[in-house]
């Protein structure tokens, strides 16, 4: 555990030292007070009435200061308990003195009992606040539910205890304090079961539930004292414990431990249990006051609580019909989300590609052409960058609507991520996929888009196209979209702010995976060792039926970089097939920079914020162009994931560890070497030495340790010597490591 933690945990322990060590001494005090008044033959009542009134401050002032600490579960219990703790007081306080101005038992007992009635019933409420929340048909069950068990409460204490007494001690007077006991034990349920609402529950909680259960028990001595006499002692006792209980919860709140609800029995299941508890008792005394032959107390009984029942049913159906409601609102909602771009109101990306797989199978049965424009807007990191994504985000919005109001009314126009669309042209041709394709970017040039603070930003886009029949080399989504992706990329490296199409029914007779645009933008240049034309023709066998081999002619004609990679695989247990993966993404990994434009690869000095994000989308560009061909669909992960590093800290995606491709983590490394060891316009070459300090000081965090440590089993160039290596230990070992491919 750290300094910080051990020191805040001391704070939080002076703290409770300093607010408990006060309030347990007053405790004390209150407690022997109380005991002491037994001793004193003089005064005795006056000091435990004093006594009680103490206490009842007290325990208003804790809980006052409990709120602040109060779980939300029980927050409103514990604003209303100083409420509640004042009306005890002031009831208390208006008996006292009452009879100091020698008024009758009924007098001094009715403001009494009007104000305890009141302080329960104002408790009650609260803890159906918990319950019911601002929900006016958990309002009216909660109601119910209240009426039923003050039902199955008062019958019989009225019945059996009340009535055949009050007329001889004080008559109707009484009344408001005969009845708290019923206020007092319909509110102890309700505070219990909002305990119970609550997956976790304090010990301060349980503490308050026993509270409210002594002050229940003291209505009850003072009901009895009123109908039958005797001493105040007991009725004091029970009174005392009430608001000490809620001293002792109140500091407790926010400080206990939690308690978690045992899912064996519910929330649901203890509210059920308190109605059918309180219907049972409430037909048992009906049952008997039809057996004693008191008919019309018995019939009011049950027609009470058979209409109470009745209704709770009723509202109860009605908030199961809510619920449906509101669940089919919200599976529409989720149904909406799922195909339903949140900020732009477009179909996202799920939708998007089963809509296309739809019209690629219904081409596939018509013979009509399905077209797809990828549009990418020019810049856009710069907006978010200078204006903050708030305002990206209202430019993604108005490039949505822009959008919208150019295609035509059969179209689809999807969010396919961050700044990117694609617009679905079902029967699209060529021709169509320019004419719609350049109505899109022309609605951007049409009006500037509005910033705040009266600013306004001019916003291009670059789309490019493909359709199906002719540009994609697979019946997919995918390959579709990744014909118009190349498209698009060679837009981008065109100038941005123009529309390009796929190669094939362009007329330059180009495959999928050229490089040539398909204007007049001058040809790209690459940095040695990426290769911007890729003939696949060069990597099939010329054996019909046999296995495609990586690379052009003899195992002795393969460049150092793939024949390394090729033996790190190996050292590393991978079989052939991997090793093949990784000699022939070795070759192509950095086929992506080939988009790149010129000046960028030729730069001399650093690059700036915007080269480098170009740069950086080079891995992507290159997986996307060999997926085109199914012939290297096979190294398009590895090639995405050649510039991640071990830590998380590469590009495009931040991928670490594990989460990286082995046999990307080895082409990084190759990479890495031939890079350090290469002149190149911005650094000289390093020597052999300084190259494998740099990878050993970048294991771990740059590189794969495993790899580092096979890439540097070996001497630079000396492949045979290596391979004989790894036979001689594989027979040392008496292993057999995989075959060199």
């Amino acid at each position: 555990m750290g300094e910080g933690s051990m020191q805040l945990g001391e704070e939080i322990r002076a703290d409770r030292r300093e607010v408990s060590l006060p309030v347990a001494g007053i405790v004390l005090l209150l407690v022997l007070a109380y005991v002491l008044s037994f001793w004193l033959a003089l005064n005795g009542s006056i000091l435990r009435e004093g006594v009680l009134l103490g206490a009842l401050g007290l325990a208003g002032c804790s809980a006052a200061l409990a709120v602040r600490r109060a779980p939300r579960s029980a927050r409103a219990i514990w604003v209303a308990l100083p409420v509640f703790c004042l009306l005890l007081a002031a009831g208390e306080s208006g008996r006292l003195l009452a009879g100091h101005l020698d008024a009758s038992t009924g007098e001094r007992w009715l403001s009494a009992g009007a104000l305890t009635l009141g302080a329960y019933s104002l408790l009650a409420l609260a803890a159906l606040r918990l319950l019911a929340g601002s929900s006016l048909i958990a309002w009216s069950l909660g109601l119910i539910d209240s009426a039923m068990v003050a039902l199955a409460v008062s019958a019989p204490w009225y019945a059996m205890y009340i009535s055949p007494r009050i007329n001889d001690h004080g008559g109707s007077a009484l009344l408001p304090q005969l009845v708290v006991p019923v206020a007092a034990a319909v509110t102890l349920v309700l505070v219990w079961l909002s305990s119970r609402a609550a997956p976790k529950a304090e010990i301060s909680q349980f503490i308050l539930v026993a509270a409210i259960g002594a002050g229940f028990i003291g209505a009850v001595f003072v009901s009895r004292h009123l109908l039958e006499g005797g001493s105040m002692a007991p009725v004091h006792g029970a009174l005392l414990a009430s608001p000490l209980l809620i001293v002792v919860a109140a500091e407790l709140t926010g400080r206990s431990a939690s308690v978690r609800r045992s899912s064996r029995f519910s929330f649901g299941m203890a509210r059920m249990a308190v109605v059918f508890v309180a219907f049972a008792v409430s037909l048992t005394y009906a049952g008997l006051a039809f057996r004693r032959g008191e008919q019309l107390g018995g019939f009011v009984i049950t027609s009470s609580v058979s209409v109470l029942l009745v209704f709770r049913l009723l509202v109860h159906s009605l908030e199961r019909h809510h619920h449906s409601v509101r669940l089919e609102e919200a599976l529409h909602e989720q149904e909406q989300l799922a195909v339903m771009d949140s900020l732009t109101g477009l179909y996202n990306r799920r939708f998007l590609d089963a809509e296309l797989q739809l019209e690629l199978d219904r081409s596939a049965r018509s013979h009509a052409p399905v077209g797809v424009l990828l549009c990418d807007l020019d810049h856009f990191k710069q907006i978010n960058d200078e204006h903050g994504h708030l305002v990206g985000d209202s430019v993604l919005r108005e490039v949505a609507r822009r959008l919208l109001n150019a295609v035509r009314n059969g179209d689809l126009v999807a969010r396919y991520g961050g700044e990117e669309f694609v617009v679905l042209l079902p029967g699209g041709g060529k021709e169509k996929l320019r004419e719609i394709g350049e109505r899109c970017r022309r609605a951007f040039e049409v009006a500037p888009f509005q910033l705040p603070q009266n600013e306004e930003a001019l916003v291009t886009i670059s789309i490019g196209g493909a359709c199906w029949p002719g540009d994609a080399n697979t019946h997919t989504p995918r390959g579709l979209v990744g014909a118009a992706d190349a498209a698009l990329y060679r837009a981008k490296a065109a100038g941005r702010n123009r529309i390009c199409l796929g190669d094939a029914g362009e007329g330059e007779g180009a495959g999928p995976l050229s490089m040539r645009e398909t204007s007049s933008a001058p040809e790209q240049v690459v940095q040695s060792g990426a290769e911007p034309w890729l003939d696949l023709s060069s990597l099939r066998s010329e054996v019909p039926g046999e296995e495609i081999v990586p690379l052009v002619g003899s195992r002795d004609d393969v460049v150092p970089m793939e024949r390394w990679a090729a033996l790190v695989a190996r050292e590393l247990g991978l079989d052939e097939a991997a090793q093949r993966r990784c000699s022939l993404a070795a070759r192509y990994h950095d086929v992506g920079k080939s988009t790149l434009p010129k000046e960028i690869l030729s730069k001399d000095g650093p690059l700036s914020i915007l080269e480098w994000e170009l740069v950086k989308e080079h891995p992507e560009m290159g997986a996307t162009l060999v997926e085109l061909a199914p012939e290297l669909a096979g190294i398009a992960r590895i090639i995405r994931e050649h510039h991640e590093r071990y830590d998380g800290r590469g590009y495009p995606r931040g991928k670490k560890n594990e989460e990286i491709s082995t046999e990307a983590r080895i082409v990084a490394c190759c990479d890495a070497w031939e890079a350090m060891r290469s002149e190149r316009a911005y650094a000289a070459a390093r020597t052999a030495s300084e190259a494998r300090a740099e990878l050993l000081a970048g294991r771990g965090t740059q590189f794969d340790p495993e790899v580092v440590r096979a890439f540097l089993m070996f001497d630079e160039g000396d492949f045979e010597g290596a391979t004989k290596a790894l036979d001689d230990l594989s027979a040392r070992a008496g292993i057999r490591l995989p075959k060199e491919y």
